[in-house]
């Protein structure tokens, strides 16, 4: 680790000390690098949202006119805001807020690019709470029918029925253990993470899933490669609940110096990965991200993460580069347009996807664990989460 990477790194920030008003993000000054004043408009770029825009507005401010996508709406200002609902086609999308005053007169204009809406039934975050054993015994059937050793989870998150199937099989993780790694990156940055010198890589572990990103964060803002076990990483699985898996330091970016499988049939998972993970966990970490972003008070005291982060991060994942090995696994299986934040890891024999598809009906987590013997095959990996996202839409 350089003297620059060590100069960078810094403790995490406690944004369990500020307040969420109104939909704006007000923290406490906490840290060096927390910001004093209130964010302008929110959502901002990148962030997902549900729907609600607020803005504040100057003393002078009487109104305010939203527009987005051919849309406009007008909303008096109270209370020094303005705020609004803007509905329509879900995924990215500008926003543009033009306040103004007596006579009609504009005195500010806030707005934010590439904001990702998300149906307003994606609001909800329930925990898993009932066995859905007729989903649970489709998910069997579909596992059985594929090679190799497989592994489920669904939960839905409108009335907390799950159901997984070898969801506690330790697999190697290959790259689903950046979202932690990427939890726990933010909450060492300031209140506006995307500032944060460090933000780009951050963008990369999540987009396109980079190990060279995921590395530098490391020393960035984590215990620095070579040094085990990173701080950063434990910090995110621990803010996410995960019990079953394990961000044991950098990545090896030379792929040929993994290890691979004997010869022979797969029998169960191998136990040489020393980065590992479950369908259940995945499913865990990912229904805390969601509850955050809602957010609920259960996972405010969990998870400590504040729901500008917790949305900037479902962002990134919502417009993950879908190409090669990080195309999605669940898309073939859902309705056109439904927008799905996925994250994806894959290594010489395994294939994994875990997501959020935000349904008419709901949110769904969707996880599948493939593994085979040889390759790990993309085709098959895609097969299987289609199958499981409509058996998962229809039950």
């Amino acid at each position: 680790m350089g003297a620059r990477a060590a100069a960078r790194r810094r403790p995490a920030a406690t944004p369990a000390a500020g307040a969420w008003v109104a939909g704006i993000a007000v923290m406490a000054a906490t840290s060096p690098w927390a910001a004093a004043a209130p964010i302008p408009l929110r959502p901002v770029p990148g962030e997902a949202f549900f729907g609600q825009v607020v803005a504040l507005a100057p003393a002078v401010a009487t109104q305010a006119t939203v527009s987005s996508r051919g849309a406009i709406s007008t909303v008096p200002v109270t209370g020094g805001m303005a705020r609004a609902e803007v509905s329509g086609p879900v995924g990215p999308r500008g926003l543009t807020v033009v306040l103004r005053g007596e006579g009609n007169r504009v005195v500010a204009r806030r707005s934010s690019a590439g904001a990702v809406l998300l149906p307003r039934s994606g609001q909800v975050a329930k925990p898993g709470s009932r066995r859905d054993r007729a989903l649970e015994a489709a998910l069997g059937r579909i596992a059985a029918s594929h090679p190799g050793v497989n592994a489920i989870w669904v939960q839905k998150l409108w009335n907390g029925r799950a159901a997984g199937w070898n969801a506690d099989a330790e697999f190697p993780a290959a790259s689903l253990v950046k979202l932690p790694l990427a939890v726990g990156a933010v909450m060492r940055m300031g209140s506006r993470p995307w500032l944060d010198a460090a933000w780009p890589d951050v963008v990369e572990v999540l987009r396109r899933s980079d190990d060279k990103a995921a590395n530098r964060l490391v020393d960035a803002v984590g215990s620095g490669c070579g040094s085990g076990p990173d701080a950063a990483a434990a910090d995110g699985l621990r803010r996410l609940g995960a019990r079953q898996s394990t961000y044991p330091g950098c990545y090896l970016v030379e792929d040929e110096l993994q290890p691979r499988l004997p010869a022979g049939g797969v029998t169960s998972t191998p136990t040489w990965s020393t980065r590992h993970t479950t369908a259940r966990d995945m499913g865990r970490m990912l229904f805390a991200l969601q509850a955050a972003a809602v957010p609920t008070p259960a996972a405010r005291r969990q998870t400590s993460i504040d729901p500008l982060r917790a949305r900037m991060l479902l962002g990134l994942l919502l417009t993950a580069d879908q190409a090669g090995a990080n195309a999605s696994l669940f898309t073939g299986g859902l309705p056109a347009g439904t927008p799905v934040a996925e994250k994806n890891g894959w290594r010489k024999q395994e294939q994994h996807g875990a997501a959020i598809a935000y349904t008419r009906r709901g949110p769904i987590i969707m996880v599948v664990l493939t593994q085979r013997a040889g390759q790990a095959d993309l085709a098959d990996a895609r097969a299987i989460g289609a199958e499981v996202a409509r058996a998962a839409v229809r039950s």
